[in-house]
């Protein structure tokens, strides 16, 4: 290796907090199983460690129902030490669209007073009006801001248009640059090559990002150290390799007694990675095949994220044969929309529409809401120009936005609070609600209730040979829209009007679920619940062409026509929810409405009649 200042040991971000979990197992990892070993980890010495943003807000919310602002909190108050770091998605924040710029300068106050002290500001598009209100905000309330460019692949894209992105953003006041190399596309050598004209280039320090999606993440590390680059990105190793960033061990092993060694204390980084060995047991449910290294990545360009979200979705239709048909379709859909880097929520965008358009086996015959924002210019300008055809297909005559998409948006934080009202105990429940509206107002009722309550005893599935009525088990996994869920049964309440309330824990947590019997209930033991009694599917199953479908399990999200309408096809009669992204159904023929058989909130599968045109 080339000389190097002996005072300029190699720094490390740790990202077992983050995006080691997000990239393994869904986000799924709970604040506990995290405060147990956090003393340890602050006193490793890191740089930095990533405890917060990408999916981690969403998830926190939906599915562990925890509170994001305390896990800050919580996590501050055992490791003191350490710097703490979170990914922002600019303009996006922690979620899938464009918020105000009100929202964003609140966000940002608020994460830096409870715990943030760098701010990893990135936009999908790499389009920089997105996050000048993030990298501002930072800045005043004493954040340090970390831009980053989003590297990717294609006939566009060189290094010397990165090093153009990078002076770009050194100039908007950034204290360090990151490489944000999220599908593990950076070859070692491209590495070497754009880490040294960066480092020729722009003054402040250089972070590397990358995954070891396509097995080269160890080898491009090192090439980046060879060059210069001040700070890296590994995990532990049992929460490395694959989808996640290269192993910590591995890193610092090979650097040990040169230049560049941390100096990490081995025994200790050892007990850290035994911890979560067996931490990471807990939540296989949430792994999937497609975490592991692919080298198929170079030619997809896939995060690791969303090719397992793709499998799923394609396994709960049958059609997981034809993954390959969609991994092909992606690269199409990425040019039709001008080569965006694939990373959220562009590659949700994308991924989505390239799914829909093999499925429904004509291509852009059904497209999400996102995909029209998209291609009116409501995240930005793309890096390359769309295909026009596309656009006119989608967008009919109606001209696409030029100015900054935050700009024709207004004001949104004193809509939320007069909204979300005494539901909202602080101002940062007012930002979770102004961010994920539906999704708070449920965690909101949850915790009015005093979630987790006291634990109720949990029965034993009865065993097949007993005979009697059948009865589903007391604990298994369920699949629905791409997301695992581990549910125990804990018991039933009283029935009242109708309805009989049954105590189910969901990824360890309790909740109540209202059942209205479809057939009599036929009687069951304590605590185990009758699957007759869970309620059957009355819709009808498509046949005719007048039949609304969607195309994709989802939720219904809103009902756009009712009883009666007068409709003409191609009109939205409803939006469908599936993978974070909202589907526009249409009526496929003229006609008028004759039967609606869902209501905003219901699950809904490709088989089902949803509307009655007739």
């Amino acid at each position: 290796m080339p000389k190097k200042q002996t005072d300029k040991k190699i720094k490390v971000m740790d990202t077992t907090f983050r995006d080691a979990h997000q990239s393994l197992l869904a986000t799924r990892m709970r604040l506990d199983d995290l405060l147990l070993i956090a003393e340890k980890v602050d006193s490793i010495g890191f740089w930095s460690v990533e405890v917060w943003g990408g999916a981690t807000f969403d998830t926190c919310l939906r599915f562990l129902r925890e509170d994001p602002w305390e896990r800050l909190r919580k996590l501050r108050e055992v490791m003191p030490k350490t710097p703490f770091q979170m990914l922002l998605r600019g303009q996006n924040v922690v979620g899938y669209r464009h918020y105000a710029d009100d929202v964003v300068e609140a966000f940002v106050e608020k994460a830096i007073a409870n715990g943030i002290n760098v701010m990893r500001i990135f936009d999908a598009l790499n389009d920089f009006r997105n996050i000048k209100t993030a990298v501002k905000a930072t800045l005043r309330h004493g954040g340090k801001v970390e831009a980053a460019f989003c590297y990717t692949l294609g006939p566009i894209y060189t290094n010397n248009l990165f090093v153009d992105m990078a002076k770009r953003l050194e100039d908007m006041g950034a204290d360090t640059i990151c490489i944000k190399d999220m599908a593990g596309l950076l070859s070692p050598m491209d590495a070497y090559d754009l880490v040294s004209k960066l480092k020729r280039s722009i003054a402040v320090p250089i972070h590397l990002h990358t995954h070891d999606t396509s097995g080269m993440a160890v080898a491009t590390t090192l090439k980046a150290i060879e060059a210069g680059v001040d700070i890296i990105d590994t995990a532990i190793s049992s929460m490395a390799s694959g989808t996640s960033q290269p192993p910590l061990e591995t890193i610092v092993n090979i650097l040990r007694g040169s230049e560049y060694d941390p100096g990490f204390d081995f025994k200790l980084l050892g007990e850290i990675a035994e911890y979560f060995r067996g931490v990471r047991k807990k939540y296989q449910a949430f792994e999937s095949e497609y975490t592991g290294m692919d080298p198929n990545a170079l030619v997809y360009q896939v995060p690791g994220g969303m090719i397992s979200n793709l499998a799923t979705q394609l396994k709960e239709q049958g059609a997981l044969n034809r993954m390959d048909e969609v991994m092909n379709e992606v690269p199409r859909v990425r040019e039709d929309f001008g080569y965006p880097p694939l990373v959220t929520p562009s590659s949700q965008i994308v991924g989505t529409q390239a799914t829909l358009n093999i499925l429904t086996g004509e291509r852009y015959k059904v497209v999400t809401s996102e995909v029209k924002s998209y291609l009116k210019g409501l995240y930005g300008k793309p890096p390359a120009p769309v295909n026009e055809e596309i656009r006119k297909r989608v967008l009919g005559d109606e001209e696409p936005v030029e100015v900054r998409p935050a700009d024709i948006i207004g004001i949104e934080m004193e809509k939320a609070r007069k909204e979300v009202g005494d539901k909202a105990k602080s101002k940062e429940d007012v930002i979770s609600y102004a961010l994920f509206p539906k999704i708070f107002l449920e965690f909101a009722d949850l915790r009015e209730k005093g979630f987790p309550p006291e634990e109720i005893k949990k029965p034993e599935a009865p065993k097949p040979e007993e005979g009697g009525p059948h009865l589903a088990p007391s604990e298994f996994m369920v699949h629905v829209h791409g997301e695992s869920y581990h549910i125990k049964v804990g018991g039933k309440g009283h029935k009242s009007e109708g309805k009989r309330p049954y105590f189910m824990y969901v990824d360890n947590q309790l909740v109540e679920v209202l059942v209205e019997p479809l057939v009599e209930v036929l009687p069951s033991e304590e605590g185990k619940i009758d699957i007759k009694a869970l309620g059957q599917s009355i819709r009808p199953k498509a046949q005719e062409e007048g039949d609304v479908t969607t195309p994709m399990p989802g939720s219904v999200v809103r009902i756009r026509a009712k009883k009666g309408d007068k409709v003409k096809a191609g009109d939205t009669v409803l939006v469908v929810e599936a993978m974070k992204m909202e589907n526009e159904i249409h009526t496929p023929i003229d006609g008028e409405v004759q039967e609606i058989f869902v209501s905003e909130g219901d699950m809904v599968n490709p088989d089902e009649v949803l509307i009655k045109v007739r």
